[in-house]
């Protein structure tokens, strides 16, 4: 037999009326204090002092019209949560695109002046080159820097180029920026073949969020012309399903209905 404590567990009320006006707004979005009050089957007195003490704590934030929205400690969680369920949807789809593709998929973005590895999946029928996440690659002789340079503004471009200088890492390598600055005209998709290692070939194409960042698929040089268009579309595909999954959460998207 369950003993009086466990079978009736003792209950904060004021708590649980906190948190059931937490979860109206959280459901319906902006809402008064009256209508709080209705949603909840809290009497209004009980609400109004309810609603001070949520958003002293910042759980709730009152605007002008009188209305309350999550504050930014909710706001501040969902935004986590939302980041770490993109973070698992942007490595199923890049092991689910080195899979189906056969390419070793990395991410990169451009941080300070470095364009680094965020991201890395490798698959074994690509042969080994050196990549890591937090790795500093070259720009000039990537498909993901090439892809980045040609976003940047001409100014950040060419204080990028001027610190990092057009080293030969291969006989492909472009190593004159007459060169440089004519395959840098696409800004949707890049190659790069046997630029930054003999025997591999890359294709890297734009992910759109708050930062220069791009993915790409390293493959065998050997490819037919065929199979790099398939890479190039199952490329773009993903590309698209990671941007998506990358847009931040606002607070202004969390319970966004109006009442």
């Amino acid at each position: 037999m369950l003993d009086e404590s466990a079978a009736s567990p003792t209950l904060i009320q004021s708590l649980q009326r906190g948190m059931h006006l937490v979860a109206a707004v959280t459901e319906h979005g902006p809402l008064t204090a009256r209508v709080l009050s209705e949603k909840a089957g809290i009497c209004l007195p009980t609400t109004y002092h309810l609603l001070r003490t949520l958003v002293h704590e910042g759980y709730l934030q009152r605007d002008d019209d009188g209305r309350y929205r999550l504050g930014d400690q909710l706001t501040f969680v969902a935004q986590l949560e939302s980041r770490a369920r993109s973070l698992r949807l942007v490595r199923e789809v890049m092991a689910e695109l080195a899979a189906q593709a056969r390419v070793t998929v990395s991410t990169g973005v451009l941080c300070n002046d470095e364009i680094v590895i965020s991201q890395f999946v490798a698959h074994p029928g690509v042969p080994r080159f050196d990549c890591w996440r937090g790795m500093a690659i070259p720009g000039h002789a990537t498909a993901i820097g090439k892809n980045i340079l040609a976003r940047m503004q001409p100014q950040r471009q060419a204080e990028y180029l001027s610190n990092h200088p057009l080293d030969a890492l291969t006989a492909a390598t472009v190593t004159t920026s007459w060169r440089l600055a004519a395959e840098l005209t696409d800004v949707d998709i890049a190659h790069s073949d046997q630029q930054y290692r003999y025997g591999i070939s890359c294709t890297a194409t734009t992910l759109a969020d708050d930062t220069l960042s791009a993915i790409g698929a390293a493959y065998s040089s050997d490819r037919s012309q065929r199979q790099r268009d398939r890479i190039d579309d199952l490329l773009l595909g993903a590309a698209q399903r990671i941007s998506n999954a990358m847009c931040p959460v606002r607070p202004e998207h969390v319970g966004n209905s109006q009442a």
